[in-house]
């Protein structure tokens, strides 16, 4: 028995520490051992305290037996070890069926990771956001409790299956692509959104953050997360683009673009609606880049665009305007635009919103009805208003800048026999084809309108040339004939006889109506600006009265035509009489050449002016340069000039004396290329001995006539002939080339007569022109009908 108790008293210690050894590691720090009593890696807490009572029951009756503190009896000893023995059968039970459960959180996949404590779960399971831990694979190691929150699926049954299970499939490639990327260097914490499968199969949006975990030596070994539920907010979110579509769609339908724009010279757009393809042919993405909108708004449009808008935002108003835009192709558009000002609580601009839309077809209806108020709807003429409105502006300009014209009235005589004959449709039909024929006529100058249902009015300035290139130098010349002589009416009879001819022939072919040839028979009456008017008004009704006037002229077999007043008609009637003499008796013989002999009042020899005129046993001596506008209109101006230099030449050059030149004078009309051809021609046929004692006198022309450089005059100078200018009073008046004409010209010709109804600036061109003569070493000779001649040398 002594034996026994000191067998015991040797081995407790030694029993005790292995006890305690198997029940706490080694490795286990000291703090952690009394709750590694409790909670041993995750193992159930009964089976820990069932183990460590059957072991404490031995225990006791170990060291009660061995110090005798109770009896050592074979029945206490059976039982103690009995009740020990049950203890220790509990706890392996307890172990045994914890195994075959499916454990909650799997063991720590490395031997350094710290395991979650009790304290941690319940801090974790309080967190609205998933929480969650994957490995490497991206393997589920953790999850707490918000995962059944949001996906409805049990925590422990997803630990230990993979993350991308849960994940929709349009979803998976970028979260693979993510968990990828955050177990690689230098990517610490990653941020995305995904779609979750929840356990009824509906789909939950989350946003994803995670970082990377690392082992005790650093080593990369997964990625902790936490999944923030944001479904809510992400159908906000499609509710908001559904919204924004239905709105974009709505303004992509509206006939126009909505804008939103800053106020800067350039309109930089901040919005713009994809209605702006059809407005302007851009697309949106093209206008937001566009460096200016400015540049799409018509130039003559844009200042006024910028002025309005200011003064409107100014006053904090909304502004409606119109203007004009040029669209890709170039096309020019009329837009509407309805906008605003944005304004801050500070009264400051942010930016302007509003509304543009196309208006050109709206813009096109209004034209059309002012159209129509002012055009004749069945010839396309301009009406009655329109042309007394063009007569009277031009009154206003002519007592300004004299442009003198003439108003002719058309009336067709046989307008009602036609529509007796032939039915009114057919009359209509008549009037739209004359309306068509007289719209020939409409140019710069010239307007046509229909006054009544058998009138027609045409307003013509006498400047405007004639159509078909024909004549292109009448209205110069009839100026020059019309000053020449000293008669206003001759450039108003000459100009719109032509006109009438022209209008004649216009009439002369008969119309084609619906296989139906019909003529017409048409009187004029004719009122010049010339004449005394009070207003349009009154100048209309000369002009029919002078259609009626039985004083008519024939322009043809289907126009009469009459002038309002008796100036002009004695005019025109003179000059239809001469046009026609000179038509018939165009002989050389008929030329009577007169000659000049003019002093000179210093060294040197003088000079025999020639010239010829034409005699009209009806009308008398006519004067040169009516003589050379006949010759032009008729087309015989070359076989003139041959014989009017060939008749001064017969005469002038028997008169000369040694020393003298023959100066022929072609200053009847305005020096032309077809003047000066003739004449080199002419020249060429004399001896050469005579033509070099032969010079041209040639008229200074207007500026806008002819310029030097458009003639050549190297023939003629090459055969001896010297060209000299005249120079009047009129062409000082006027404004002349005369700086140009000067070094062209080998000598001047000033004939200025003492006139005191002369404007002084006249006599101050004259002395600034001798001053100028005298500079070049021109010498200075009068005439004895006081005409003073310079020739250079």
């Amino acid at each position: 028995m002594m034996a026994e108790s000191r067998r015991t008293s040797f081995d407790w210690k030694s029993y005790l520490h292995l006890l305690l050894s198997a029940l706490i590691p080694a490795e286990a720090s000291p703090r952690a051992r009394p709750l590694l009593l409790i909670n041993r890696g995750g193992k159930n807490v009964l089976t820990v305290w069932l183990y460590l009572i059957g072991a404490a029951v031995a225990c006791a009756y170990a060291i009660g037996a061995g110090f005798g503190w109770m009896p050592s009896t074979p029945i206490l000893a059976v039982g103690c070890l009995g009740v020990a023995s049950l203890f220790l059968v509990s706890a392996e039970f307890c172990t045994r069926r914890s195994r075959l459960q499916p454990a909650s959180r799997p063991p720590p996949s490395a031997p350094h990771e710290t395991p979650v404590g009790h304290d941690d779960h319940t801090l974790v399971d309080g967190i609205h956001d998933i929480v969650f831990q994957a490995d490497r694979d991206a393997t589920l190691t953790f999850l707490n409790r918000a995962w059944k929150t949001v996906t409805a699926l049990d925590a422990r049954d997803c630990v230990g299956t993979s993350f991308f299970h849960y994940v929709h499939p349009d979803d998976q490639a970028q979260n693979r692509e993510r968990f990828l990327q955050i177990l690689q260097p230098g990517n610490d914490a990653i941020r995305f959104e995904t779609r979750l499968i929840c356990r009824d199969g509906r789909q939950c949006w989350v946003e994803v953050r995670l970082t990377r975990r690392r082992g005790r030596h650093g080593q990369i070994n997964g990625a902790t997360g936490v999944m923030t539920d944001i479904h809510s907010r992400k159908r906000a979110e499609d509710a908001l683009r559904a919204r924004d579509r239905s709105l974009s769609t709505l303004l992509d339908h509206l006939p126009g673009t909505a804008f939103r724009c800053r106020n800067d010279r350039r309109w930089t757009m901040e919005f713009v609606s994809d209605g702006c393809f059809e407005l302007t042919g851009y697309e949106a993405v093209d206008l937001l880049d566009q460096s200016s909108y400015d540049q799409l708004i018509h130039p003559e449009d844009r200042e006024y665009v910028w002025d309005y808008v200011q003064t409107q935002l100014a006053q904090q108003k909304a502004f409606h305007l119109r203007y004009r835009i040029r669209t890709r192709e170039g096309q020019e558009k009329w837009v509407e635009e309805r906008s605003g000002g944005i304004f801050a609580g500070d009264g400051t601009l942010l930016a302007i919103e509003g509304f543009v839309s196309d208006v050109s077809g709206q813009k096109r209806d209004e034209e059309r009805i002012v159209r129509e108020s002012l055009r004749d709807t069945l010839t396309g003429l301009k009406s009655p208003a329109l042309l007394l409105d063009r007569v009277a502006a031009a009154i206003r300009d002519d007592a300004v800048t004299p442009r003198p014209f003439a108003l002719l009235r058309l009336d067709i005589d046989n307008l009602k026999r036609i529509n007796e004959r032939h039915g009114r449709a057919t009359g209509d039909a008549l009037l739209a084809q004359l309306g068509k024929r007289l719209g020939q006529l409409c140019r710069a100058g010239i307007s046509v309108g229909r006054h009544g249902s058998d009138e027609f009015d045409i307003l013509i300035h006498y400047d405007t040339a004639l159509p078909d290139g024909r004549l292109p130098q009448l209205p110069d010349l009839a100026r020059f004939t019309g000053q020449a002589a000293g008669d206003v009416c001759t450039e108003a009879v000459v100009c719109t006889g032509a006109w009438v001819d022209v209008i004649a022939g216009l009439l002369e072919a008969p119309f084609d109506i619906e296989g139906v040839d019909i003529s017409i028979s048409v009187r004029i009456g004719v009122a010049l600006s010339i004449d005394p008017h009070s207003d349009a008004q009154s100048m209309l009704r000369d002009a029919m009265r002078a259609g009626c006037s039985p004083q008519c002229q024939r322009a043809g077999s289907a126009v009469r035509f009459a002038f309002a007043s008796k100036r002009a008609q004695q005019s025109a009637l003179r000059w239809r009489h001469s046009a026609s003499e000179f038509e018939r008796a165009f002989i050389a013989d008929a030329l009577a050449v007169s000659l000049v002999s003019n002093a000179v009042m210093d060294a040197g020899h003088g000079a025999i002016e020639g010239s010829a005129r034409w005699h009209s046993p009806r009308m008398g001596t006519i004067p040169p340069a009516q003589m050379f506008l006949h010759a032009y209109q008729q087309g015989t101006l070359d076989a003139l000039v041959s014989r009017y230099i060939e008749a001064v030449c017969t005469q002038g050059l028997l008169a000369l004396r040694l020393g003298q030149r023959l100066a022929i004078r072609l200053d009847c009309m305005p020096p032309t290329a077809s003047l000066l051809t003739s004449a080199a021609a002419a020249l060429k046929s004399l001896p050469p001995k005579s033509a070099g004692r032969v010079d041209l006198l040639l008229a200074l022309p207007a500026a806008h006539c002819v310029a030097p450089r458009q003639l050549d005059l190297r023939s003629l100078r090459e055969s001896g002939v010297r060209v000299g200018l005249h120079i009047t009073a009129a062409s000082l008046d006027e404004d002349t080339a005369l700086s140009a004409w000067l070094m062209v010209a080998d000598f001047w010709r000033i004939n200025v007569v003492s006139d005191a109804g002369r404007a002084s600036g006249t006599d101050n061109r004259l002395s600034d022109l001798l001053e100028l003569a005298a500079r070049r070493g021109v010498a200075i000779v009068t005439a004895a009908d006081s005409v003073a001649t310079t020739a250079k040398g």
